[in-house]
């Protein structure tokens, strides 16, 4: 039983007082004699017997702790290694201060901080659909200034078309100044198809969703397609204004002024019939410029929400990302402070060695 519990204390022995040689080799010794004795003991019937005296072993590994002390020793070794592992954890929080001062973020990876890190995520993606949002309404825009300009030199065209057709509806006019008459109306006409054709960039506005071909060529060609933009989450507007039935018709009234005009055969009751259906026209033309308005004004206040949104939502990220810069050059010093005082710490830990004393 003795020799089992000189071989369990050997076993949990961690380090000897003196490292020499020779005392290691008494260790060494004293170990393959307990072995020896272990084996002579394990070798009989007394296997029970020993699993039943656990307790004793326990009592005599702890005399022999507490008759011979087995301190720990304190070598050069560790004295380094933990003078070099606080010295690179100092170095490490220098570097993260230093890093946090001069880059201004608090946050650069999620790994800084994950809770601000998915914050921040969330807001730039928010602040990239209000710039997207804030985009698509000034495309709008434009495209609707151009469509209500457009429609608005139609209405000129119009009004002086149907000035002309009131100078000709008098049967006391001359053939020849009805001649001239036809002659504007036609032009006026040719004015029109060039309305028609308006085209914003390269997109023809008034052919629906055939932007890239003339709407009017040589009758109409244009489709009734919408063309649609985000402004906001599920919210979308109609830009285009698919000018098949206002322009056919004006353009076609049109025409039919001009011949009018133009047969001697035709009374100013016959020309004056189509004063009639130039009023329905020009009231059409006024609806639709009126409803492109109330959208333009549409566009511009939404332009104005989404720019306040645009800017709460980049509070809210320079609250979540930018760093506290008081803060930050407090904790810069601190660090350095802290790595400072671990270098001065190791230059008197460590032991001078004979390459100190040669120089």
């Amino acid at each position: 039983m003795l020799y089992l519990s000189l071989f369990l204390y050997t076993l949990f022995e961690i380090e000897i007082n003196n490292p020499s040689q020779y005392l290691h080799r008494k260790v060494k010794a004293r170990v393959i004699y307990c072995i020896m004795g272990v084996i002579n003991e394990f070798g009989g019937i007394l296997t029970k017997k020993v699993l039943n005296n656990l307790s004793q072993i326990t009592e005599v590994i702890n005399e022999c702790k507490n008759k011979w002390g087995i301190p720990l020793r304190i070598t050069n070794m560790m004295l380094t290694n933990n003078l070099l592992r606080n010295m690179y954890t100092n170095l490490r929080g220098l570097e993260r201060a230093s890093d946090r001062l001069s880059s201004q973020k608090e946050v650069r990876r999620p790994s800084d901080d994950p809770v601000r890190a998915v914050t921040s995520l969330a807001l730039r993606s928010s602040l990239g659909n209000v710039g997207q949002y804030i985009k698509n309404i000034s495309d709008a825009q434009s495209w609707l200034e151009i469509t209500e300009g457009a429609l608005g030199n139609a209405i000129d065209v119009l009004q002086r078309a149907r000035e002309l057709a009131v100078n000709g509806s008098t049967d006391t006019i001359p053939q020849g100044s009805r001649l001239a008459l036809a002659q504007e109306v036609r032009q006026l006409r040719e004015q029109l198809i060039q309305i028609a054709n308006t085209t914003h960039g390269s997109r023809y506005i008034f052919g629906g969703t055939r932007t890239s071909k003339p709407p009017y060529d040589d009758g109409w060609k244009g489709n009734d397609g919408k063309i649609e933009f985000l402004i906001s989450p599920e919210v979308t507007i109609q830009v285009n204004l698919p000018g098949g039935d206002l322009f056919s018709a004006a353009i076609d009234t049109l025409e039919q002024l001009a011949g009018l005009l133009e047969d001697d055969t035709k009374s100013g009751t016959d020309v004056s019939t189509v004063i009639g259906e130039l009023d329905e026209i020009l009231d059409n033309f006024i609806a639709k410029r009126g409803e492109i308005g109330a959208k333009t004004n549409r566009m511009e206040r939404s332009l104005d929400r989404l720019a306040g949104t645009e800017i709460s939502v980049i509070e809210l990220l320079s609250k979540a990302e930018d760093a506290d810069i008081a803060r930050a050059i407090i904790d810069l010093k601190a660090q350095e402070n802290a790595y400072r005082v671990t270098l001065a710490a190791g230059a008197r830990i460590v032991m001078p060695t004979l390459l100190d004393f040669l120089r």
